[in-house]
């Protein structure tokens, strides 16, 4: 049985790549995909110096080898994937 059949429709296919790759659907610019935690995390952090951005990837970065539960563990993986935007958008 091939995956797609076993996740049947299109957003519970997301959901598990999201879940298992830690990937983050959320695009900085249009919030498409963004749930409101990464929005609010989005508005507080373009705000912030590029200095500030580097720091909390670096930080963030570290903590995501750590042990945490599996919920923040995610939350990790989409603020990491939220600076790594914000990274590219100022070339850092």
């Amino acid at each position: 049985m091939a995956m797609c059949d076993e996740l049947g429709d299109e957003g519970r296919m997301e959901d598990y790549v999201v879940e298992v790759s830690g990937a983050s659907l959320c695009n900085i610019k249009t919030h498409d995909g963004c749930t409101d935690k990464e929005k609010e995390f989005v508005e507080k952090m373009s705000k912030a110096s590029d200095s500030e951005v580097s720091k909390q990837l670096a930080r963030l970065s570290k903590m995501g080898d750590g042990s945490m539960k599996p919920d923040l563990k995610q939350w990790v993986k989409q603020r990491v994937a939220i600076l790594k935007q914000l990274a590219k958008e100022s070339n850092l």
